[in-house]
This record gives structure tokens, C-alpha cells and sequence, in this order.
């Protein structure tokens, strides 16, 4: 099956190599309706996702992260705990010869297109949306073909209504969303998920459990404006002699003029006073309640607080190393869940459709830690004064790990003796 499918997308390929069926346009993208929401309104929104209408759902998380500055912070460190890191193509055995011209022939095909990075984008939405796809265009070079260019599809045009998820058509001259829709076909789109939750895409993913906690914190800043509006600033008091209507008719005249006039002008026998609400409290509970909502938005996002606000954790308490934890431990996740989706859905394909035999390469991001790579040399240490020595496999192993090719330090070996093992040795075996 796999092979009449391959067949079938080469002769797709030949007949119109750069037919690009996803139509971006900014005509066909929904309004903005984050200003309009309520308690009733997003919940209305969920029911309608739930029973496959997806738009206006993801029309909110589009607003939701574009007005949350919090928000937009913590999503942007998940991504670039990924793509900030260096990329590596790497054979799936570096002693075949086979293996490493395919490693060569991909990072070639990353290395041509533009639009990777943006792409690598897009996909990695998929950490809060629950799903992110993007459309391959290959174009023809030489004998073969090439990767031409990687198309977002925004979430916006994906359809659950008939139970499966499927991309509305676009009206290319006026952008208008048509009823029309297609299914996503593998060979066309890269499909990723990059989560760890199990239900259906139209419930939402990760992000539905941000939704309430940007309403509350956004209701909250609204309250705290309408309050400072009505109590911030000073008021005057000003006060009169009893059962002296004269004067009272007088400083009421006197302190509607005030506000335009912006002062007062009274005898010596008025008594004046400009008295200041108390926001001290209120200001706490403010401040309070909104780092509770920011803080749990950091925690679905990034899994930790520390890294997005100040907290006095306690000399040696080591939460600081507990939350440092969480953070590489989801970077790794979304580094190996968005490489084996690159590695499936395109690099075998372009291999196959390339004519290339060989196993599909692993894309990787990034290294180990700092923490992580010196607790990793003080176990080489100890290993060898174990009496024990790396293979030359442990080598590479430790090389994909360093971020940095490690290589036998002749030098060593000859200074140590063949009879003795080093740390720099490639045999696994005691003394």
C-alpha cells in the first residue's frame, strides 16, 4: 500500500510538482472576539468545538495570545527552548554509507528551503493547540525533486464537522472560506501533535485549560481599572458652618467649578480637605489575584513559575532545581516529538521520492544541559577510575549528547600505555 501511494504522489509530482493548494489570505481570517467574552460566551465557544465547529475556538487562542502578554512570553520560551538550540541530521548508522548520504541529502533539503524555520513555528503551536499542519510543496531539481517550500495552515481553516479533520477550501481571488472542504492527505501535509493529551482535537488541547484563567486575569484588570477610575484619584471634602445654607450653596458652586477650574477659592472660615481612598488594600488583593492567574497560565505553558517571575524559595529548599527539571524535561519532549514527525512525515518521503534506499536519519535539537553535561563527565571520571572505559559507541552517544564530535586523543593513548585504560579509550572492558 505504502508503495502504490508513493507511486501515485511521484506521478502527482511530475504532473504539477508545485501545485500549492493551501490559499493564504488574510480576507478568509475571523474577526477578533476575545473583547467580546464572558463566562456564558466561552463556554458557548467549547460546545460548538466539541461538536466540530473549531473556528471561533481557535480564533480565541489566536487572540488570546496575541492580547496576553504574559501569555505570548511563556509560549515563546517554549518554542525557543527548541529552535534556539543548534540542529543536527544525523545517520541512522554512521558506519553505513548509505545512512550518511541520506543524512546529507535532508540537510541539503532543510538547508534550501526558506521557509524551515517558519514552518517549525507553526508546528510547534502544537504544544497548546492540539493540532498543527503544515503543507509540503516539492519542486523539480535535476533527476529528482526538491523541498520548494513548507505552507502553514492556519488553524482557523481546519474542519471537524463531519467527525475527521479535513481543511476548508479558499476561494483564491475573493479569500472567502468556502463549505468545501478536503481531507488531510499524508503525502501532501505534515500533521503534528505535540502534546500529551489523548481526546479528540476539537475538544481543544492544553490550551482550553488556559482559556478561563486569561478571562479571569483580563476580568480582573478591567475591575481594577473601573476602580481606580472611581477611587484612585483624590476628592474633595469641604465643610461649613451648621445650618449656614449660604455657605453650603457656595461650596457646592465652588466645587462643580473646581473640576474645570482645577482649584478653589473660599474665605479663611471654609474648612477644605482633600481626602485620598484607601487602595493599599485593595491594590494587594489585585496583585495577588492576577499573579495566581499568571501563574497557572505559566504552568500549563512551561510546567514552572520560576522562570517567568521572582520567588523567594528558601536557602537550599531546591525547588529551583525541581522546576529546572521540569523545563528540560519538556524541552527534550518537544524536541524529539517535533523531530520524529519531521523525520516520519517528510525526510522519508523526500527520501523515497528521491530514489534514495536507505534508513530515514533522526533530526535532533539542541544538547544537554550544563548541570546535565557536568554530571555526565563526573560519571566518565568515575567510570574510569572504576577500571572501566567508553565503547566506540558510548562515544557517539556522548558526542550527540555534548553537542560537540568527540574523537580518541592519540596523544593519550600513547602516554597511558596500551595496557592501561583512558577515558579517551573507544573499548568497554576492565582491566
Amino acid at each position: 500500500m505504502a508503495k502504490k501511494r508513493t507511486t501515485k504522489h511521484k506521478r502527482q509530482l511530475a504532473e504539477d510538482p508545485a501545485d500549492q493548494v493551501t490559499v493564504l489570505s488574510m480576507r478568509s481570517e475571523p474577526d477578533a472576539i476575545a473583547q467580546t467574552m464572558t463566562v456564558d460566551r466561552v463556554h458557548a465557544v467549547i460546545r460548538d468545538a466539541e461538536a466540530g465547529n473549531t473556528r471561533d475556538l481557535f480564533a480565541l487562542y489566536r487572540d488570546v495570545i496575541a492580547t496576553d502578554g504574559h501569555l505570548q512570553a511563556e509560549f515563546s520560551k517554549r518554542k525557543l527552548a527548541v529552535l534556539g538550540d543548534r540542529m543536527a541530521v544525523l545517520p541512522w548508522d554512521k558506519k553505513t554509507p548509505a545512512d550518511v548520504k541520506a543524512a546529507e541529502a535532508i540537510e541539503s533539503m532543510i538547508h534550501s528551503c526558506q521557509s524551515w524555520k517558519k514552518a517549525c513555528i507553526h508546528l510547534l503551536d502544537a504544544v497548546l493547540w492540539p493540532v498543527a499542519v503544515v503543507e509540503k510543496v516539492f519542486v523539480p531539481s535535476g533527476r529528482g525533486f526538491a523541498l520548494g517550500n513548507l505552507v502553514p495552515v492556519p488553524h482557523h481553516l481546519l474542519d471537524y464537522s463531519k467527525g475527521e479533520m479535513r481543511i476548508h477550501d479558499v476561494d483564491p481571488i475573493s479569500g472567502t472560506i468556502l463549505p468545501t472542504s478536503r481531507e488531510v492527505d499524508p503525502l501532501r501535509y505534515i500533521v503534528h501533535r505535540g502534546h500529551l493529551l489523548t481526546m479528540p482535537d476539537n475538544w481543544g488541547g492544553p490550551m482550553r485549560a488556559i482559556l478561563f484563567w486569561w478571562l479571569l486575569s483580563n476580568m480582573s484588570r478591567e475591575w481594577w481599572a473601573r476602580f481606580l477610575d472611581r477611587y484612585g484619584a483624590p476628592f474633595i471634602v469641604a465643610k461649613h458652618a451648621r445650618g449656614d445654607d449660604t455657605s453650603r450653596n457656595v461650596l457646592r458652586r465652588a466645587l462643580s467649578l473646581s473640576i474645570k477650574l482645577g482649584g478653589l477659592v473660599v474665605t479663611e472660615d471654609c474648612n477644605v480637605e482633600l481626602i485620598q481612598a484607601s487602595t493599599g488594600n485593595t491594590g494587594e488583593a489585585y496583585e495577588k489575584f492576577l499573579t495566581i492567574c499568571q501563574r497557572e497560565k505559566s504552568k500549563i505553558v512551561v510546567g514552572q513559575t520560576l522562570s517567568s517571575e521572582a520567588q523567594s524559595t528558601g536557602l537550599g529548599s531546591g525547588v529551583a532545581d525541581a522546576h529546572e527539571s521540569v523545563r528540560n524535561d519538556i524541552r527534550a519532549w518537544d524536541a524529539s516529538s517535533l523531530g520524529d514527525t519531521i523525520r516520519l512525515q517528510l525526510a522519508a518521503q523526500f527520501l523515497d521520492i528521491n530514489g534514495i534506499t536507505a534508513a530515514t536519519p533522526t533530526l535532533n535539537w539542541g544538547s544537554l544541559s550544563p548541570d546535565e553535561l557536568k554530571a555526565q563527565a563526573e560519571l566518565l571520571v568515575a567510570y574510569k577510575q572504576a577500571g572501566l572505559r567508553p565503547t566506540d559507541e558510548a562515544i557517539e552517544a556522548i558526542s550527540t549528547d555534548s553537542g560537540i564530535a568527540l574523537e580518541r586523543d592519540p596523544d593519550a593513548a600513547r602516554e597511558v600505555g596500551a595496557s592501561r585504560p583512558f577515558l579517551g579509550s573507544y573499548t568497554a572492558q576492565r582491566r
